[in-house]
């Protein structure tokens, strides 16, 4: 990524969003020690104080320029007032000290947010790896057990359907509608145990399994859903595509559940940077703000998920209006 690309970038502009705070919160403090003739020593204190927050708050480079705004206003504050010309030697001493020690303390607390980040981070993506885990444990169970049962279940039915005596038509309606039932039981099993845990997605793909899911989805909530995508990069890290697949699943989940919409778009397509999802309809819409306050887990999921793959995840709804659900992670090849 050049340079002018860089600073075209969201996080190139919220860098330059903090650096201008800090000079503000800065400018502010050093008026107020002016004009209550603070000392040096009282002055480098506050300054440390506000450099501490915001390492904790913003970025190392924020940090480090607010650090030397802080120094160079130490500087305007030492005698003579209202200048940058120190007289005392100990005065360039102590600005110099003030530098070093807001670095280091800028520093320090940079890393330790930055661990407690890493720390969380890994917290989250050992929790969803065992609900993985065992999500492939009971779609195993479902899918190798109790669906077979079901089926041998059913081919008994039919059996004996079969067997009894052509008088007896009540009763072979009544078997019949069992036979229906078992079929439709064994159907259900079957989709809850593509929900938890897809084979396609690990050996044809996400495009495949993704397009898998929708048709499969449409048919049983008898709702329309339109799938697109292309320009999708290959390989596709398999933790990327895991995401991408639950998000796409619990946003069609919640919009079926929610939206009263019978219609939906998802697109999935490729970029040099980036890759995108986008689960679309024209239902009720709702409040995203309340939604992830609520109790409801399904929006925070899909964020978490995200942010453990880097990306970035956005709602989009207004009332009666429909939601647009993106969201975007890093591609692989991405220079």
């Amino acid at each position: 990524m050049g340079t002018f690309e860089y600073t075209t970038t969201k996080r190139f502009q919220h860098v330059v969003v903090q650096c201008l705070i800090a000079s503000l919160a800065l400018a502010l403090l050093t008026v107020v020690c002016n004009r209550l003739h603070f000392n040096l020593a009282t002055a480098g204190l506050l300054y440390v104080i506000v450099v501490a927050l915001l390492a904790r708050m913003g970025s190392v480079v924020t940090s480090i320029f607010a650090s030397i705004i802080a120094a160079l206003c130490l500087a305007y504050l030492a005698p003579p007032a209202h200048s940058f010309r120190i007289n005392d030697p100990l005065d360039d001493v102590a600005i110099a000290a003030f530098l070093i020690t807001s670095l280091l303390i800028a520093q320090l607390v940079s890393r330790l947010r930055r661990m407690a980040e890493e720390a969380l981070s890994s917290v989250d993506r050992r929790l969803i790896d065992a609900e993985e885990r065992e999500r492939a444990r009971i779609a195993r169970e479902l899918h190798d057990h109790t669906g077979q049962r079901l089926a041998l279940l059913a081919i008994g039915v039919e059996e004996l359907q079969n067997d009894i005596p052509n008088q007896a038509a009540e009763l072979r309606a009544r078997i019949d509608e069992l036979r229906e039932q078992t079929l439709e039981i064994s159907a259900d099993v079957q989709t809850l145990s593509h929900e938890l845990h897809s084979s396609k997605l690990d050996y044809v793909g996400l495009v495949a399994a993704t397009q898998g899911f929708c048709k499969e989805f449409s048919e049983h909530q008898k709702l329309k859903i339109g799938f697109e995508s292309h320009d999708l990069p290959s390989p596709m890290q398999p933790d990327v595509s895991l995401c991408l697949f639950r998000v796409l699943q619990e946003a069609l989940h919640n919009a079926a559940k929610h939206s009263g919409a019978k219609q939906f778009d998802v697109e999935l397509w490729g970029t040099p940077d980036e890759i995108h999802l986008i689960v679309r309809d024209s239902g009720l819409g709702f409040d995203p703000k309340a939604a992830i306050k609520g109790r409801g887990l399904g929006l925070i999921s899909m964020q978490e998920r995200i942010k453990l793959v880097k990306g970035q995840f956005s709602i989009d709804s207004q009332r009666n209006r429909g939601t647009t659900i993106h969201a975007r992670v890093p591609s692989p090849f991405r220079k």
